[in-house]
């Protein structure tokens, strides 16, 4: 996995001071990830909440791009209904019929099932599971940057 390194100005009221040798700062240093996932025509690039089929942009809701998250992130293991959930929308107690309506949406947008495409399975009882091959970059962005695209994770 790629990462780089950047400085940011802590904004919230809450952020804290950090100790940088014997010196205080209110910059933190933290790592962002700029990646890209692919599956069969499709490549979604998270940190530009991005989702292409053979290049073009396709529409995808907020809460069925972060479920595509998840489960590209963990190709081929079961992720159970309530981590979706809780990453899908963190801090509210939401029903489960809310996790199968945007389930739907995101096989939809996929569409799965067509042409024997299968991307997103039930797991009865357990969660749901992304069964396609994931292929993982860098972003386009980070391949210019440093000329090269075999930066993976």
């Amino acid at each position: 996995m790629t990462t780089i390194p950047l400085m940011i100005q802590a904004r919230s009221s809450a952020a804290r001071n950090v100790s940088i040798g014997d010196r205080r700062s209110s910059l933190v240093q933290v790592e962002v990830v700029l990646q890209a996932f692919s599956f069969g025509p499709f490549r979604i690039v998270p940190h530009a909440r991005l989702l292409e089929r053979d290049g073009s942009p396709t529409p995808l809701g907020s809460r069925a791009f972060d479920l595509l998250c998840v489960l590209v992130s963990h190709p081929g293991e079961v992720v159970s209904k309530g981590e979706l959930i809780a990453k899908a929308w963190p801090d509210l107690t939401v029903e489960e019929s809310c996790l199968r309506f945007q389930i739907a949406r995101l096989r939809r947008a996929l569409g799965d099932g067509q042409e024997g495409e299968r991307y997103v399975t039930n797991v009865p009882g357990r969660g749901y599971c992304f069964v396609a091959p994931v292929g993982c970059a860098a972003s386009p962005y980070i391949q210019h940057l440093y000329g090269r695209g075999d930066l993976s994770c």
